[in-house]
């Protein structure tokens, strides 16, 4: 049988531990609401608060160069002017590249556009379908009266889509601002950022940001590397199909791979499109199958395994972060997704690094100790 002072001692922990619990509880509980009502922020302030992740993005993937630059005694106020300059024409080189691509190519384009649609005529007509001509013009009538039928929708949609173009401008010239400013004061910024903090959570806060910032950088660098792999297999298979404008389209699927869900769906569709009007319709199906079949292993496999092991999240981390964020808040969620979670982890990450630091601490006393040594 126990003694009493053992039926108190095992009281003592089973207090400690319920105690300990609850509190645990409370704060998780404290932390969810939090980060609920950060959400809500959020999406209520999308207009700011998107324009601003998309400058961070940018500022990571030009952040190092500037750095390199000014670290080899460039004055930072060039070193950025000059990486604007080169970014901005990489960039435009490349819509360039792929708009002259397409001009020149449309002649082409245009004459085997009529073949392609006499071969769909064709099956349509000797296929499965086995449908005559009084069939088959019925279905293009049908087709042009749903057209004109639709023109007061379609107009519409086209005002919508001149309205979200004109959120768009604004939000891309807001994210240009807030990116030279990142990147011309950047550490001004984050010295303003740090100075209201006390010495020791100063120390902790800086970690933590450069923890997150860094993993940004790894995240962005590891999307690039990706969206390559991606418009190298695909561009594979246009070849092996012989699908023309091959360097544009892989360039296109480049570009897509860093705007998740849309610019998959638009670049497979144009590729699928160019396969459609130059080669027909039997390609254009060989050609949405190798671009179907290298997104679905880029989304499912590729990207979660690469990112996992560059910036040190488990695959199945990265797949359901993307998921939650799509589901959730579309393209712009699905975009960020990511960052989030590296930010969440290197906070984290800091707060154990400067803990383990500090040393063990000491526990608290219970309250009945002070009495029994009393």
């Amino acid at each position: 049988m126990p003694s009493p002072d053992d039926q108190r001692s095992g009281l003592k922990l089973t207090t400690g531990g319920l105690r300990q619990a609850a509190v645990l509880s409370v704060q998780l509980l404290a932390v969810a609401l939090a980060l609920w009502v950060l959400v809500r922020l959020i999406g209520h302030f999308s207009y700011m608060v998107i324009p601003l992740l998309v400058a961070l993005l940018l500022a990571a993937i030009l952040g190092p160069p500037i750095g390199w630059l000014a670290a080899h005694r460039v004055p930072r106020g060039l070193a950025v002017l000059l990486v604007l300059v080169v970014g901005l024409g990489v960039v435009g080189g490349l819509f360039t590249f792929v708009g002259f691509a397409l001009v020149d190519a449309f002649p082409q384009l245009r004459d085997s556009m009529a073949g392609s649609v006499e071969q769909i005529r064709r099956w349509l007509a000797e296929g499965p379908l086995s449908l005559d001509n009084r069939q088959l013009n019925q279905l293009f009538q049908q087709t042009q009266d749903w057209i004109a039928a639709n023109n007061a929708s379609v107009f519409a949609t086209a005002l919508g889509a001149f309205s979200t173009l004109g959120g768009v401008l604004i939000g891309t010239l807001l994210a240009l601002v807030a990116l030279v400013m990142l990147l011309g004061d950047g550490p001004k910024i984050w010295n303003f950022v740090l100075r209201p903090w006390r010495p020791g959570t100063r120390e902790l806060v800086d970690d933590a940001g450069r923890e997150a910032f860094h993993g940004l950088v790894m995240f962005i660098r590891t999307t690039a590397l990706v969206a390559l792999i991606d418009a190298v297999f695909i561009a594979i298979g246009l070849l092996i199909l012989r699908v023309p404008l091959v360097l544009p389209l892989a360039t296109l699927v480049f570009i897509g791979g860093f705007v998740p869900y849309a610019g998959a769906f638009v670049s497979g569709a144009l590729v699928v499109g160019v396969a459609l009007v130059s080669n027909g319709p039997v390609t254009a199906l060989l050609a949405l199958g190798v671009v179907v079949l290298v997104q679905q292993l880029e989304g499912n496999v590729l990207h979660p395994l690469i990112t996992g092991n560059i910036v040190r999240l488990h695959p199945i981390v990265v797949l359901f972060a993307i998921t939650v964020g799509g589901y959730e808040a579309g393209i712009a969620g699905a975009l960020f997704a990511v960052p989030v979670v590296l930010l969440v982890r290197g906070v984290v990450l800091a707060v154990v690094r400067h803990r383990r630091r500090a040393g063990p601490e000491a526990p608290e006393p219970e309250p009945g100790d002070s009495a029994s040594e009393s």
